[in-house]
């Protein structure tokens, strides 16, 4: 109940200090600010139940929005869904390389922010404006009763993941691989298939918050996303699922996307400077994981 309980003392604070915050409005603002950090913090969240970590994600969202923005104009639809299948594949490919070749998933995945920087920096160096099809994706920065599309989208998907982890084998075996991966490989599960999977969703997750971006923005840029990385890891650390793997869930993951938008307009209030925001980040994440750290599986004894 812990990220609940924060959750609730940091809406009531801000509500007492700006009553219009707990308006209809300001709350529809704050969903919509939030809706591309749950897209990523869903694919996120799959990677850690796993035991790993997925660095790569907002320079692949980055990367997406550039192709998207690039191809729109000539192919409409059909750029969104090529884009996305680039940014599974991607993902897809990471953690068949982390799974084969035995490599920590940080040091894939760290590479891979390199190269999707990288790609991303040679095709557009600069913001790609989006005006012929941009329908396509606009409807995405639409809202309906108040209700973001965005956030409404992020929310549909999440509770998607959340049956599959849920109910279907690939859930069990995502869990059991993060809890002891070498009892799950002599059990049967073909963990590299199981990490491929992961990987790709998380690849997915990612071209959609590129996706959205663009919607935002009417524009791609390569470095569009590379700013929520921290923020999209801390949303799945505070909501309590364990960077050690094998615990934790997407509901868990919705509260702590809901306390990093909080904290980002308690930043506000407070008259911080937006540049102090990663510190508050940095230091969300070094407290989330003491709480939720399984230090057992890590050989830590107090």
């Amino acid at each position: 109940m812990a990220p609940f309980t924060v959750l609730i003392a940091l809406v009531l604070g801000i509500g007492a200090v700006v009553p219009s915050f707990l308006s209809a409005y300001s709350l529809g603002v704050l969903a919509d600010a939030a809706s591309v950090i749950l897209l990523l913090a869903i694919g996120q969240t799959l990677i850690v139940v796993m035991g790993g970590i997925d660095l790569s994600m907002a320079a692949l969202a980055s990367l997406t929005s550039v192709i998207v923005a690039l191809l729109l104009p000539e192919l409409g639809a059909g750029a969104v869904l090529g884009a996305l299948c680039v940014a599974a594949l991607i993902g897809a490919l990471q953690g068949l390389v982390h799974a084969r070749a035995q490599i920590p998933s940080f040091v894939v995945t760290l590479a891979g922010l390199g190269i999707c920087s990288g790609i991303a920096l040679a095709i557009a160096k600069t913001t790609v404006p989006v005006a012929e099809h941009y329908e396509v994706v606009g409807w995405l920065d639409a809202r309906s009763w108040g209700v973001p599309h965005a956030f409404a989208f992020g929310v549909t998907l999440l509770a998607l993941f959340q049956v599959a982890l849920g109910c279907l084998r690939f859930g069990r075996y995502l869990y059991a691989i993060g809890m002891a991966e070498r009892v799950a490989l002599l059990s049967g599960i073909r963990v590299w298939r199981v990490k491929t999977l992961a990987f790709g969703a998380s690849g997915l997750c990612s071209g959609l918050a590129g996706v959205c971006m663009v919607a935002r923005t009417s524009s791609g840029n390569p470095t569009i996303a590379d700013s929520l990385l921290l923020p999209s890891i801390a949303a799945v650390l505070v909501g309590g699922t364990a960077i050690t793997g094998g615990h934790g869930s997407l509901a868990r993951t919705l509260l702590g996307v809901c306390i990093v938008a909080v904290m980002r307009v308690a930043v506000a209030v407070a008259g911080i400077a937006p540049a102090y925001e990663p510190i508050a980040y940095g230091a969300l994440v070094i407290i989330a994981v003491a709480f939720t750290v399984d230090r057992s599986s890590i050989g830590i004894v107090k």
